[in-house]
């Protein structure tokens, strides 16, 4: 946190280079903070700023501090049953440290998350204090703070779900705040969000209310969704949440009434590099192609060469699904071959062709397919392919389950029975068919495949629409959070990464996380109804600087 103090000057000295559409953000020239928001072209590239943010998964910041690898799914699909570490034995051993439970404060993982966070939040605090004065366009001066005011609470909670309470910043940081700002307790983040949340559900647009170069902008329907979300979370997590299942249903139908967004018809296509910013795309980072690798001129994304094969060097070879989450799949459902590939599965085919395979670089038989490529990028560190965060079908499944818990079974089993329906009606993923590379591999068994649940009321309800979110949503960084927020973590993750590894089988070549039940509860803290929710260690120099309270058993 030591180091927000000193990007309060967002657009004014940054040397990024510019990408499509909105992501672009040039260097400010000669303005000063004083004068900087004068112009309306300088206000919309103060917001471009904090999306840029968004897209920095390793390189220099915008104050030169190198800050290295923070993936989503270090900690949504890692920290869960459906994935393990993924690559050879040795590599990347802190990882290992995280999903155990024996990390230490001096993980560096902490550090790179925590700087992350707080530099959105930064940039969004300069722009949210410079956009209520200006004297330009009321209509584009609203919808600007509505996006920053999205992005802060999107930043909180990127950090409250990584490192529980954190400091509370809703201006520029001043030096004589340094070493003088404690954190604030998990609830008072969640206020914070929910009401920086609901003021940008006032001022943006709907999607439909954005030309089609401003796709990707935060819009009113992404952030009731976002809402949404951290509500589910925030009941689950939260033990001074007053927060209702039907806030959950209200925001979440709201979305789905409001026709802005709908299933894509082919699940497989959702996937795909060309297929960016599709109709059920709720919120989406957006990538191009550039001419770096490296932050701060890199406009790709490391995510996808991180979980490819190493066999082809089309990746690094991490995150690779789990033989839980492919056991959860139902027989002939089309999403599977859209959440794995490998040379067990489909004769090893992948976009058409027979790839080879390294069981030894790999830590389960099969690779993350929502992240496979049809090429190696020419930047591999830099792809253009955009990341889904919150898509339509998992507003159906929080509407889902918010039905549920507010006595409406009938809707809740209506949300599953659409989102099955679709998958039912899609195609295998594309190129599933050996020397064709489009969407012609087609599922046999009609209606019987992914049948209509019926006449299922209580806990079987629930657990059908908590296993419906997992093979839909699977491999996209929710799982951890689901598990959390329901109070099933602790228990899984000790049966699939512990238990069923001492009975050997198809477990016999995993590596074995002995007594992780334990370990990871000693660094969890006390949610309502007993859950536990774990949560990283705050970097020990952000402990030591500003004096704040280290989590629970770092």
């Amino acid at each position: 946190m030591k180091n927000i103090i000193y990007i309060t000057a967002i657009a004014l000295g940054l040397s990024l280079t510019s990408c499509e559409d909105f992501l672009d953000l040039r260097p400010a020239g000669s303005e000063n903070s004083g004068n900087y928001f004068n112009t309306a072209e300088n206000g919309i590239f103060a917001i471009n700023g904090i999306y840029d943010i968004l897209q920095l998964d390793e390189g220099r910041g915008p104050d030169g501090q190198w800050m290295d690898h923070h993936q989503d799914f270090f900690f949504g699909d890692l920290l869960s049953d459906d994935s393990e570490k993924g690559s050879n034995a040795g590599d990347y051993p802190s990882l290992r440290e995280m999903i155990g439970g024996y990390a230490t404060s001096s993980l560096a993982e902490s550090v790179n998350f925590w700087i992350h966070g707080f530099w959105g939040v930064s940039r969004a605090n300069y722009a949210l204090e410079g956009l209520p004065t200006v004297s330009w366009d009321s209509g584009l001066r609203d919808r600007l703070i509505g996006e920053a005011l999205f992005l802060r609470a999107f930043n909180y909670w990127y950090l409250v779900r990584i490192f529980g309470g954190v400091p509370l910043f809703t201006e520029s940081v001043q030096p004589s705040q340094f070493g003088n700002v404690k954190r604030a307790s998990v609830n008072e983040c969640y206020a914070q969000m929910a009401k920086d949340l609901k003021e940008a559900i006032r001022l943006l647009p709907e999607r439909s209310g954005y030309d089609i170069a401003d796709a990707g902008r935060a819009t009113k329907g992404a952030a009731k969704a976002l809402l949404a979300r951290i509500y589910m979370y925030q009941i689950g997590t939260d033990i001074e949440s007053t927060v209702k299942w039907d806030e959950v249903y209200n925001l979440t139908s709201e979305v789905i009434n409001s026709g802005e967004y709908k299933l894509l018809d082919n699940y497989a296509m959702l996937f795909e590099t060309e297929n960016k910013n599709t109709v059920e795309s709720v919120f989406e980072i957006q990538f191009a192609e550039g001419s770096s690798e490296e932050a701060p001129g890199s406009v790709g994304t490391n995510f996808y060469n991180f979980q490819g094969n190493r066999k082809d060097d089309s990746g690094w070879g991490f995150n690779n699904p789990s033989i839980d989450l492919v056991n959860s799949f139902e027989p002939g459902d089309p999403r599977l071959s859209n959440t794995i590939y490998g040379e067990t599965y489909n004769g090893g085919v992948l976009y058409g062709e027979k790839k080879k395979y390294d069981r030894n670089e790999q830590c389960s038989d099969w690779l993350n397919r929502k992240a496979a490529l049809p090429a190696k990028p020419a930047l591999a560190k830099a792809c253009d392919r955009n990341r889904i965060i919150i898509r339509y079908a998992d507003v159906l499944l929080m509407n889902a389950e918010a039905a549920y818990y507010t006595g409406k079974s009938a809707e809740a089993i209506a949300r599953v029975n659409q989102v099955r329906e679709r998958a039912r009606n899609s195609t295998f993923c594309k190129g599933y068919v050996e020397g064709k590379k489009d969407y012609s591999g087609v599922p046999t068994g009609g209606n019987s495949l992914l049948a209509d649940i019926k006449n299922l009321s209580g806990e079987a309800l629930l657990e059908a629409i908590w296993k419906e979110r997992r093979v839909e949503l699977a491999m996209e960084q929710l799982r951890f959070f689901d598990l959390v927020r329901t109070g099933r973590f602790i228990k899984n993750m000790s049966v699939e990464k512990d238990t069923k590894r001492m009975t050997g089988g198809e477990y016999e070549s995993l590596y074995r996380y002995e007594n992780i039940g334990a370990m990871l509860e000693s660094k969890c803290f006390d949610g309502p109804n007993g859950h536990k929710v774990y949560v990283y260690p705050i970097p020990q120099t952000e402990v030591q600087a500003w004096g704040l309270q280290q989590n629970k058993g770092y």
